[in-house]
């Protein structure tokens, strides 16, 4: 911290919110993709949602994330405190779940995400704020040579073309990704999941491979016309085809399975999977794999640990920064409900607990809501 109070000039003081953090202070991602700078990418984030793969990582990685409960505790001695409102719930307009799935996407997706205050305390924090989607913000970088995005600092943004505060009412709270984003980093992968499943579809809208009719006698534009449409339809209604003596059938091209469209899928799911750091039979990938009573903890603190904690690390840390949250305080999140184990295994702990006499039989019941009012 003392670093970027340095180089930006902020006072320390709690109850002013002039802080490093108001502005991201290092343009990383020009260093994480000098060839290809940020906010160029091969793939826009609806492209990228219409590949399956794609949207059952992000719904697993983000949503995940946005449905864990945050909360404030002491950084002394780990004891929790009032978790404020801003943190349960930033924008009042919106659950918080959907706040952070969306916060957590932007990390994925493009490595940085955006906050705008909407409201202040007493003690300049914030008191509410709106999701702003990184499509609608500009950054400002303190060098602009060949090319704009290759500045090293930023020192100011802009949303919808506007200038907004660098702290304050008004300003944007950034939050920080690990890299250049999915988007980016695995943008040539996933345009080529994306136009396979456009190969796909043209598949499905012609039934059978593709082909010629040859007509033998000359035929005006319309009767052509009116020929390839009766021959579409009839096909979606019947597999076996009639021609007369006048009309040449051809047919060209290679059908689904001479093109392995579904194994050229497996593999783009794996890759995508690779891409986002889960394992790939969560995506349906070519990796088989299961979920049992007796693994899932296991699983789920792997998928924590492994794949959710740099993006849940990027959200944590910026809510403890001193303009959100007391100097003596972090933000971190519950995951005893998310790692709860299986009735068996909560059983066997009981069954240990309860004769050293560190849980009573009471205290058990009262944890399997067992106790009748």
């Amino acid at each position: 911290m003392g670093f970027f109070q340095n180089l930006l000039g902020v006072t320390p003081d709690d109850s002013v919110n002039k802080v490093d953090a108001a502005v991201a202070p290092y343009n990383y991602q020009a260093v994480a993709q000098p060839f290809d700078f940020f906010g160029t990418t091969s793939i826009t984030r609806a492209q990228a949602m219409q590949v399956p793969a794609v949207a059952r990582a992000r719904n697993i990685m983000c949503a995940t994330i946005g449905s864990l409960p945050l909360e404030v505790r002491r950084e002394s001695n780990n004891s929790k405190v009032t978790t404020p409102p801003f943190i349960r719930q930033p924008d009042p307009r919106m659950t918080a779940q959907a706040v952070y799935t969306f916060l957590a996407e932007d990390l994925l997706f493009t490595g940085q995400g955006y906050l705008r205050i909407m409201e202040l305390g007493a003690d300049n924090r914030p008191l509410s704020a709106e999701w702003i989607s990184v499509s609608r913000v500009t950054r400002e970088l303190d060098f602009t040579g060949l090319n704009s995005n290759q500045g090293y600092n930023v020192t100011g943004y802009s949303v919808d073309g506007k200038r907004v505060p660098n702290y304050g009412l008004g300003s944007l709270i950034p939050f920080t990704g690990y890299d250049e984003g999915l988007l980016v980093r695995a943008g040539t992968t996933i345009q080529t999941a994306y136009a396979l499943e456009k190969a796909v579809k043209r598949f499905a809208d012609e039934p059978v491979p593709s082909m010629i009719l040859k007509s033998n006698l000359p035929m005006p534009a319309e009767r052509v016309t009116a020929l390839l449409n009766s021959w579409k339809e009839a096909r979606n209604n019947r597999a076996t085809a009639f021609v007369n003596d006048t009309v040449d059938f051809q047919s060209v091209g290679f059908s689904p399975e001479q093109l392995t469209l579904n194994q050229a899928r497996q593999y783009m799911a794996s890759e995508i999977a690779r891409a986002c750091n889960i394992p790939e039979y969560y995506v349906g990938g070519n990796a088989a794999g299961s979920m049992t009573y007796s693994n899932v903890t296991a699983e789920r603190r792997s998928l924590i640990d492994l794949s959710l904690r740099p993006l849940m690390t990027a959200i944590t840390q910026r809510l403890s920064d001193i303009d959100i949250t007391p100097r003596g305080s972090i933000v971190k999140y519950n995951l005893e409900e998310f790692y709860s184990p299986s009735a068996q295994e909560r059983a066997q702990i009981y069954a240990q607990l309860i004769p050293l006499g560190v849980m009573t039989v009471e205290e058990a019941r009262e944890r399997e809501d067992l106790i009748n009012g």
